[in-house]
């Protein structure tokens, strides 16, 4: 094998690839916690330069899209899941207060709503969804700290659609945020039950399509306030434990696990000095 250096193909040498990269990690708050174990099969050290590959026409920048998703998806999962988030948010806008088709501007008022609107700053994890229309944005994610006397819970009665009012109906709560509902839309708010299973599920509103409308309007996959947790990298290196993968492909193998401390230790001292 070769790789390219000022446009000259040279011999690999050993020392270009780190293999069996493993990496210890912590995800999650308090009792939602996980272990999370990545060992990468060859990764290229720095300064050190690419394989040489070409590229069939027209897949670089589908190659390009498909990084970008991933790798939303993954950071998305690690600041849900590893922040206390208190509730699940959807926020529409009003045709007659706002272009619904304006990400950008939808995107500024809601994050400087957010930071002003009480003497603290609320924290907030959010990805904008087009609406079926294809043309009218709307967001879902996370928020803490809203004061609980900001929020009316939803009772019969009350405007809402089909499926909010099944769930007020069965009893849960359920909440509307009027100060928000006043300035921009439409808006209800969950309780967060599952941490885990509601991170995991967020991730499904990154998609091919709104990858290319967001890219189209200049604006971003998520949005996020400062300041939030990420997961905590415990140790980086060769790691003995043999454990069994929770999925692995041509490149990687990852491992999530039940947290406890004993099994943490162990796992941190099987890596080699």
């Amino acid at each position: 094998m070769v790789h390219c250096k000022g446009g000259e193909f040279v011999p690999l040498r050993d020392t270009k690839y780190k293999r069996n990269l493993s990496i210890l990690k912590v995800y999650g708050v308090g009792d939602n916690r996980k272990i999370k174990v990545v060992t990468m099969f060859s990764v290229r050290n720095a300064g050190v330069d690419c394989d040489f590959k070409s590229s069939a026409p027209g897949t670089v920048n589908d190659d390009k899209l498909e990084n970008n998703i991933a790798r939303a998806r993954s950071k998305i999962f690690e600041l849900a899941f590893c922040n206390p988030w208190d509730y699940f948010f959807t926020g529409t806008l009003d045709a007659k207060k706002y272009d619904r088709q304006n990400l950008e501007i939808f995107h500024a008022d809601v994050t400087r709503f957010l930071r002003s609107e009480y003497d603290a700053a609320i924290p907030f994890l959010l990805i904008p969804e087009l609406h079926k229309d294809g043309k009218s944005w709307h967001m879902h994610g996370f928020l803490s700290g809203v004061p609980d006397d900001a929020l009316h819970r939803f009772v019969v009665g009350d405007h809402m659609g089909k499926a909010l009012a099944q769930k007020v109906v069965a009893g849960d709560p359920v909440y509307n945020w009027p100060a928000y509902a006043e300035k921009f839309g439409f808006c209800d708010l969950e309780p967060v039950r599952s941490p885990e299973a509601v991170s995991k599920y967020v991730m499904k509103y990154i998609s091919k399509d709104l990858a290319r409308s967001v890219t189209a309007s200049g604006a971003h996959l998520y949005y996020h306030s400062r300041g939030l947790l990420g997961a905590q990298t415990i140790k980086k290196g060769t790691m003995l434990a043999d454990i069994v993968p929770t999925y692995q492909n041509d490149y990687c193998r990852v491992a999530w696990l039940p947290y406890s401390d004993e099994l943490l230790q162990s796992l941190s001292e099987s890596f080699v000095r």
